[in-house]
């Protein structure tokens, strides 16, 4: 609750713009394809890129964003979670599906 009211006051709705939702598309693709593999996943470098490629996101469009002094609070604040919460909360703000979601569902 507290971290959700502190990332809030650095507007962070803003920053699920057009890159970070291709970005978090891009996960849930790599996702879907891990789904078709049981216990080993031949795309652990996809993923890695993917991840980072989200965080490169994240970072840019808030350092364009805010202030030198808004960033360095709001990635701190960032930093409190981890990257599985990240996305969560991202895909959250862009109005896409949770990443945590049971896939055998999806239509």
């Amino acid at each position: 609750m507290y971290r959700d009211t502190m990332l809030r006051l650095f507007n962070i709705d803003q920053l699920a713009n057009e890159r970070v939702v291709r970005a978090l598309e891009r996960q849930e693709q790599i996702d879907q394809l891990q789904d078709w593999y049981d216990g080993f996943s031949p795309f652990p470098m996809l993923h890695e890129l993917a991840e980072a490629e989200l965080k490169h996101a994240v970072e840019s469009s808030a350092l364009a964003q805010m202030s030198d002094q808004e960033y360095s609070a709001f990635r701190w604040q960032w930093s409190q979670l981890e990257p599985d919460q990240q996305r969560k909360y991202l895909c959250e703000l862009a109005g896409l599906p949770d990443p945590e979601r049971d896939r055998d569902f999806d239509a």
